[in-house]
This record gives structure tokens, C-alpha cells and sequence, in this order.
């Protein structure tokens, strides 16, 4: 039987890049795949798409950016009521497209996803992204929550009660 792959959360927002990286550091990722729609932070100049890259790099992380897993995409028809849907991503080629690049990249290194939510709970990487992945049995998922402590999708789920009637349909 095939070893169950990690695939590690993170958001920045509100962290410093010492912190971060740290983070990072700790849970020994080597590729962080960015999942925000466009790479760029107004407030965090270390968090931009080039600077990140770099910093990253510096301290031995690869970085690939996945657009096509955005929390924004440009497809209306994703959204109910004005919240991502998980079940609406997956009928997409290009969700499935990107699904499939971040399953390969896990299978050949710890990879941790980010975006900007600093907590998991509020972000597409645990309603929508970590939704779809906890429905593979060779993948779990394991958020780096606020403080920089483990939670998996299951427990993160019972702890923040998700509406997943409205990220279903």
C-alpha cells in the first residue's frame, strides 16, 4: 500500500518573514506552491510573487505558483451566494488540472500550499482546496493553523462547524 502524502497549509497574513519561514522551516517543506489568484501582497513587500521566490530560494524552498488554484477565479459559475464552492471547482478542467500538479509535486516533495488568510478556517485552502484533497486516501492534508500548530481537515471541520451545504452545491 502506497504512503498516505502530506500536503501542508499556510497563510502569511500577519506574520513576519522570520516567522514564516520558520514555519516552513519546522515542517521541513521544500516546495511552497502559492494558490493565491494573483501573487502580490499590498502590505507584505516580502510576499510578492519575485520577492518570495527569492526568499524562499535563499533558504532552500522551491516556489511554483498555481493560478488555477486561486481563491478568486474568473468563473462565476464557481460561486454560491458569493462563497467559492468546492464541488463547482471540481467540475472544472482547470481546477482538475490544477489538482492534479499539486498531487504530482506532493508525490516527489513536501509541499505547502499558501495563500494569505493567516487562518485555515477562513481560507479556500480548507473549504475548497482541502475539501477536494481530503477525498483522495492517498493525500492528507494538514493545516498550519494561527499559532503554527497541526490540524487536519477532519479536525479543522469539527472545530469550525463549515457550512458545506454552501460550498456543495
Amino acid at each position: 500500500m502506497m504512503e498516505r502524502r502530506q500536503i501542508f497549509t499556510i497563510g502569511y497574513g500577519g506574520r513576519e518573514t522570520t516567522e514564516f519561514l520558520e514555519l516552513l522551516a519546522r515542517y521541513e517543506i521544500e516546495l511552497l506552491v502559492d494558490v493565491r489568484t494573483v501573487p502580490y501582497s499590498r502590505y507584505y513587500a516580502d510576499f510578492r510573487k519575485e520577492a518570495l521566490s527569492r526568499k524562499l530560494n535563499e533558504n532552500g524552498i522551491a516556489y511554483e505558483w498555481l493560478k488555477s488554484l486561486g481563491g478568486r477565479p474568473d468563473d462565476d459559475d464557481c460561486f454560491v451566494d458569493g462563497k467559492l464552492s468546492a464541488l463547482r471547482c471540481e467540475e472544472r478542467d482547470w481546477y482538475q488540472h490544477g489538482i492534479a500538479r499539486l498531487k504530482a509535486l506532493a508525490r516527489e516533495q513536501r509541499v505547502a500550499i499558501m495563500c494569505s488568510e493567516k487562518d485555515p478556517a477562513h481560507c479556500h485552502r480548507s473549504y475548497v482546496l482541502g475539501a477536494t484533497l481530503a477525498k483522495d486516501a492517498d493525500f492528507a492534508v494538514a493545516h498550519i493553523d494561527k499559532a503554527g500548530e497541526l490540524k487536519t481537515q477532519v479536525a479543522l471541520e469539527a472545530e469550525v462547524s463549515f457550512n458545506y451545504q454552501l460550498t456543495m452545491f
